[in-house]
């Protein structure tokens, strides 16, 4: 186990030795998802376990943290807790991903080294909601907090000039 996890990684090599890598990713260290969260402080929780499974190279884990996302209803950030647990078999092939397991996603490895911090920033995305909003109606909850809101709703509205016009389509005459 090793508190400082590498930047690239060689998942063939680590799922032969059955490695597990532990330890605290910085949001600021992953650049989409920094751009995805509304405040990138705080840290990410990560294991990567990596085995096999039969013959097959596996790399499975666990993410941990909670992120601060903009509501799409009202824009103020708020927590979403995530605690993600991943499966990946590695491959080299389309069709070697077509023989995985149905809980098993799969991971294309050409050979080269690959990064960890992109691995754990694809999961983290993938389980992201596309429109993250409160539980709760948070426009009513702002609009009451906000007395701008509550002193335009409780003036007058002014006179439309085509107010009669209205009137006229709705009676026929």
């Amino acid at each position: 186990m090793s508190d400082k996890l590498p930047d690239l990684i060689d998942p063939l090599m680590l799922a032969e030795r059955r490695s597990v890598l532990s330890g605290a990713i910085n949001i600021a260290a992953l650049e989409r998802l920094s751009d995805v969260v509304a405040e990138s402080d705080g840290y990410i929780e990560v294991e990567v376990v990596f085995g096999k499974e039969g013959k097959r190279p596996m790399v499975s884990g666990r993410i941990k943290t909670t992120l601060a996302i903009e509501c799409q209803s009202c824009l103020l950030p708020m927590p979403w807790p995530l605690d993600i647990a991943f499966k990946l078999g590695i491959v080299s092939s389309i069709d070697e991903a077509d023989r995985l397991e149905i809980d098993c996603e799969p991971l294309l490895f050409n050979g080269e080294k690959i990064s960890l911090n992109g691995l754990i920033e694809d999961e983290i995305l993938l389980a992201l909601p596309d429109y993250p909003k409160h539980e709760y109606d948070c426009m009513i909850r702002r609009s009451s907090k906000n007395s701008d809101y509550d002193q335009q709703d409780s003036q007058p509205k002014a006179d439309n000039p085509f107010s009669v016009l209205a009137k006229l389509k709705k009676t026929g005459e």
